[in-house]
């Protein structure tokens, strides 16, 4: 009777070491195609001019007076002194990073903001650009998306899409621990009889893919059985990972970085600071803070993540791009209450191996509204094209070697920024 172990040697598949620190799937090259991606999701709204965009210029912008603008080549960002940990990131990672300003978000709604971000489209069953990169992927990973907090769309790819759980679902799920939680008295099985039970689900999964006469039924027994495999797989890493991740980005951003360099996922949704940016009132204090707090933990992550193997010689860093976004804008001037509302213009950070950084794309006009830009070369331009989310969603993707066009019909990635 095989056990898990043997099972997944039996299948082909890399299973861990436990406690051995062994990375899986060491013999794939670094690539476009198996690249790993972690989105950042700042909830609420940010007010890109306190960091991305520089308005200085605009008369209908409230700017902070006491703020400047740093640069270093072409890349320009917001400097304050209250936001220290800003400056200190692209001092290290300007060179390797793309500010996208201006984008369209083409509504004012949390909800259909959130989804327009990270799909490109309101339609509901659009996957979104994480899941579509995890459901892409060209080789066998347990956990291809995983998402500790933030908006998540699984549409089609929804077999590769796994909530980590605020509660720790997931630990006690592979625990077990999660029969204890039913109002139903269960006894969990003893770990012989589980492994006899995994082998025998394993083996009607495969007999039923073989026996199938449907197209469709063959798809669903297919993904069944990859469930199972993914699940055995997860089962041995139950003592070797601690699945529970807090809501700061130190804690996501150590589990992230685990996950990622033993190859047990290749995309990372996390969440920052919840809904707190949406800052109606006392913008910049709000603001100023949010800021402060995001990049000093994206330092800490990159520090993490330059510390960890990755999977072609390098470390995790030189094979991971980082997305850092949020779900609209802020409007150019305050209200009443020192505040400012939503507004449909905002920008996104793209940060890693990915792109060709040292680049700021795009701008807004003195209304505070986005200019074209030349989608070939990614400038500006008079007679070009809007800067949108489906154009953000279609570069990722051809970062990745996605073609957006099966999923953006239409639309064209910033072939400009493309490696």
């Amino acid at each position: 009777m095989l056990n898990r172990r043997d099972f997944l040697q039996f299948t082909g598949l890399s299973g861990v070491a436990l406690g051995a620190g062994l990375v899986p799937f060491q013999s794939i090259a670094a690539s476009q195609s198996n690249m790993n991606f972690v989105f950042v999701f700042n909830g609420g709204g940010w007010d890109p001019t306190r960091v991305f965009a520089n308005c200085f210029d605009q008369r209908v912008v409230a700017m902070e007076a006491s703020a400047d603008v740093s640069q270093i080549g072409d890349f320009k960002w917001v400097d304050h002194q209250d936001r220290p940990s800003v400056s200190a990131y692209f001092d290290r990672f300007s060179s390797n990073s793309v500010i996208f300003n201006g984008l369209l978000v083409p509504s004012v709604s949390h909800g259909n903001c959130r989804r327009l971000m990270m799909t490109g489209t309101s339609n509901d069953g659009a996957s979104d650009w994480a899941a579509i990169i995890a459901g892409e992927s060209t080789f066998s990973l347990a956990l291809p998306q995983l998402v500790l907090g933030g908006p998540s769309y699984p549409g089609i790819h929804g077999t590769s899409v796994t909530r980590a759980g605020t509660s720790g679902q997931l630990d006690a799920l592979l625990s077990g621990e999660v029969l204890e939680w039913s109002d139903l008295h269960t006894v969990r099985p003893p770990s012989r009889a589980e492994d006899r039970m995994d082998t025998y689900m394993m083996r009607r999964a495969a007999a039923a893919i073989e026996k199938a006469n449907m197209p469709k039924a063959k798809i669903l027994y297919e993904a069944y059985e990859d469930s199972l495999v993914r699940g055995v797989e997860l089962k041995d890493l139950r003592e070797v990972i601690n699945w529970s991740a807090a809501g700061d980005l130190g804690a996501q951003g150590n589990l992230a970085g685990q996950l990622l360099s033993m190859g047990i996922s290749r995309t990372i949704m996390m969440n920052h600071g919840g809904s707190g940016w949406d800052s109606h009132t006392n913008n910049d204090q709000t603001q100023s803070q949010s800021w402060e707090s995001l990049f000093s933990g994206l330092l800490d992550m990159a520090d993490r993540f330059s510390s960890l193997p990755g999977r072609n010689g390098g470390s995790l860093l030189d094979e991971t791009t980082f997305v850092v976004m949020s779900e609209m804008g802020r409007t150019p001037a305050l209200n009443g209450n020192d505040g400012k509302d939503h507004w449909p213009y905002t920008s996104a950070m793209v940060m890693g191996p990915g792109l060709k950084g040292g680049r700021v794309v795009g701008a807004t006009d003195e209304y505070y509204y986005g200019k074209t830009i030349d989608v070939d070369s990614g400038d500006l331009w008079r007679d070009g094209e809007d800067l949108t989310v489906g154009t953000l969603g279609a570069t990722l993707m051809a970062s990745a070697d996605i073609d957006p066009e099966l999923y953006l019909p239409g639309v064209a990635p910033v072939r400009g920024l493309l490696r």
